[in-house]
């Protein structure tokens, strides 16, 4: 992904990418091509017949473009300080807390992921009306659960030290 981010001279994004949307285990540029194999290669309006003067891997390039931007849009770690939920290795919350406190300002519930009693991960749902390159995304709920947490979970620092049994980092 690095190359056809560089190739479509999409830097900053790729920069971003590289600061913000890390894998936990250090394997960015896989982690990346599993988004994109997993979420960017179902969007019909990406489809290359979809283009004008279609340029090769350029649906990529917008589908990370477009996916920063609006990853920028979710500040969740400013959210759940907000409901003081602060990162604490060595302090539980309520699922409940944590995900009113989302899916209050996200505008629809959301889902959270845990590896274990460790929050890890924080997926936002929308409907885009319009393209992915040009529309409009609308909060949505989701269609599946809204938790594979327990009831009570850790929210650990980024470093990922802490008495929860997942010692991940959240994403999201």
């Amino acid at each position: 992904m690095t190359d056809i981010l560089t190739a479509m001279g999409a830097d900053d994004t790729l920069h971003y990418m590289q600061t913000y949307w890390k894998d936990y285990q250090g394997h960015d540029e896989t982690f990346w091509e599993h988004e994109w194999g997993k979420h960017g290669t179902c969007i019909t309006t990406l489809d290359p017949g979809c283009y004008d003067d279609y340029v090769p891997t350029e649906e990529a390039a917008d589908f990370f473009s477009r996916t920063v931007s609006l990853f920028k849009t979710l500040p969740t770690y400013q959210w759940l300080a907000d409901a003081g939920i602060t990162p604490d290795g060595s302090k539980s919350y309520a699922l409940d807390d944590i995900q009113s406190a989302l899916s209050q300002q996200h505008g629809a519930d959301v889902t959270l992921g845990c590896e274990g009693k460790t929050l890890n991960q924080v997926w936002y749902h929308f409907n885009v009306k319009g393209s992915l390159q040009h529309g409009q995304f609308v909060a949505a709920a989701p269609d599946g659960a809204k938790s594979t947490c327990p009831d009570s979970v850790y929210y650990d620092p980024k470093d990922g030290g802490g008495d929860g049994d997942g010692d991940r980092i959240l994403h999201g």
